[in-house]
């Protein structure tokens, strides 16, 4: 009886730890894995040339039709004009959404590119859901070394 109790417990353990969602989380960074769909290098501070991919993960499947993704000007406590934004379709069938674009120069946008800055400087992503705000981080874009 005592070894049915712990093979029970443990494969609770296994179904529960199977079940973790991760949380909701905005992820920049320089590369991209193909093969497992995620940023391999993630940070929050950026040379002006360094490649950009921003990727939103809600941690569940999305409850919301319209995802819109906005870049300002300053910083979470002082932010300035919107810079741009970029709206989206969505499914309850995704979890993810990954902003990347190809530079004209060849290869992936550059943080210059995708952020539209022509100087270094704090910039403020917002993601929302169907007019909700569900996330904002904060980079930082740094001069060329």
């Amino acid at each position: 009886m005592k070894k049915w109790f712990v093979a029970m417990m443990a494969a609770l353990a296994c179904l529960i730890v199977g079940c973790n969602v991760e949380d909701t989380a905005i992820l920049c960074g320089r590369e991209w894995n193909v093969n497992l769909d995620v940023i391999a290098d993630t940070a929050s501070e950026f040379e002006m040339n360094d490649p950009l991919i921003v990727q939103f993960r809600y941690g569940t499947n999305f409850d919301f039709a319209m995802l819109k993704t906005a870049f300002y000007e300053g910083t979470l406590a002082n932010r300035g004009p919107e810079i741009w934004n970029h709206e989206v379709a969505v499914t309850e069938k995704q979890g993810v959404y990954t902003l990347q674009g190809k530079s004209r120069h060849g290869g992936l946008m550059t943080a210059r590119e995708l952020c539209r800055k022509k100087e270094p400087g704090p910039v403020v992503i917002e993601v929302s859901g169907d007019g909700k705000v569900l996330m904002t981080k904060q980079i930082l874009l740094i001069k060329n070394r």
